[in-house]
């Protein structure tokens, strides 16, 4: 054995040769000062030779398209070479190419066998996504039992998802017995280490008073800081809190600046929102035309509430031209998405068409006889 490396190391001496433990770190190196297409080289040089460490980060090069123009068929190609050697991480990032169709066919099963594989290799990762398959029962039978348990090890291991859905098994009782405590004990963790999920969660939870005790504040402290981290739902709901002064003071210009947030990610909930500021004049100048113009951002992304009020400001002719036809389909929409009251405002619209039509022929009939 002494022989052996003595011989290796004359032979490194004289011939320049390093270890591919060796290469891969000045590629480490390489990569982390920016050096791409250093790290790249040596990269691929490895990753040819069979060294599935260089395999997984060329897969993270193309992936993150960090260094090399992105390209997912590509960056699956490579963890595929090193999750058949057995990789952990690389396991579970072709676990999850099959399981979001990135870079290759969508296929749950396959993505469950791959996600499998990383789990029993001990990837945190891996245990988290494979939990939240057995969660949904995608690529596999439901088993909330599963879920839990792999959601446990992993949250044990830092993984904020895992811990996410932890808390979420406690506070639901899916899996587990229910105990609301320990499930806020875990979305707080989870939420410490940034978790939008969570944060949102914890907010919802004292905000509906449904599993523990109603905490307007609490539930505005913990909303507040999921829109920070620009979360649109949260921002939006920071801003109805504001508008109807629940945890705070009634203060609608800041209501209406966390709406502004939240639209301009696209959320309807708070366009809709906009719209019946502007229809009110709270925290803006009244204006109908600007309502209508918010109101139809909603209704056109099918929210329901916004299809109500969209219709009846046709029926109305209020901040845009009567239009029968319009309101009508907008408010047989909205009935159809649950809105009540909606089907009572058809018939009245009907009879004030039946109405209009009746004066229309008795102006008619009353012009001067020749």
């Amino acid at each position: 054995m002494r022989v052996a490396r003595l011989i290796t190391a004359f032979m490194l001496l004289t011939t320049g040769v390093q270890p591919a433990h060796a290469g891969l770190a000045e590629a480490d190196k390489a990569f982390d000062s920016g050096m791409y297409t250093n790290a790249y080289r040596e990269y691929r040089s490895l990753a040819e030779s069979g060294n599935a460490d260089a395999q997984y980060r060329l897969g993270e090069m193309y992936n993150s398209g960090k260094g090399l123009p992105e390209n997912h068929k590509k960056a699956t190609s490579w963890y595929r070479e090193a999750a058949l050697q057995d990789h952990p991480a690389a396991q579970n990032k072709l676990g999850v190419a099959y399981r979001d169709g990135r870079g290759i066919a969508a296929d749950s099963s396959e993505a469950f066998l791959w996600l499998q594989k990383a789990a029993d290799n001990g990837d945190v990762d891996g245990q988290t996504n494979l939990a939240n398959l057995y969660d949904h029962g995608e690529g596999t039978q439901q088993d909330l039992d599963k879920a839990a348990d792999l959601y446990k090890l992993a949250a044990a291991n830092g993984s904020a998802t895992a811990q996410f859905g932890l808390g979420s098994a406690y506070l639901y009782g899916k899996g587990l017995q229910q105990n609301s405590e320990m499930g806020m004990i875990w979305l707080t963790r989870a939420a410490n280490q940034g978790n939008l999920a969570s944060m949102r969660l914890i907010g919802s939870t004292y905000d509906s008073g449904n599993i523990i005790s109603q905490d307007y504040n609490k539930a505005l402290s913990w909303y507040s800081k999921a829109a920070t981290e620009g979360d649109a739902f949260a921002e939006n709901r920071v801003g109805e809190m504001y508008r109807d002064g629940l945890g705070t003071r009634t203060d609608y210009k800041t209501s209406m600046v966390y709406f502004r947030k939240s639209a301009a990610q696209g959320n309807a909930d708070a366009q809709l929102n906009i719209g019946l500021m502007y229809f009110s004049g709270l925290g803006v100048k009244q204006n109908d035309r600007e309502a209508v113009s918010w109101i139809r951002r909603a209704a056109n992304q099918d929210n329901p509430q916004a299809q109500y009020a969209l219709g009846l400001a046709y029926a109305g002719g209020i901040g845009t031209h009567y239009d029968y036809n319009r309101a009508d389909h907008l408010l047989r929409e909205a009935e159809k998405n649950g809105i009540s009251g909606a089907s009572e405002q058809r018939s009245l619209l009907a009879e004030e068409r039946d109405a209009r039509e009746a004066r229309r022929k008795e102006i008619l009939q009353s012009k001067p006889q020749q």
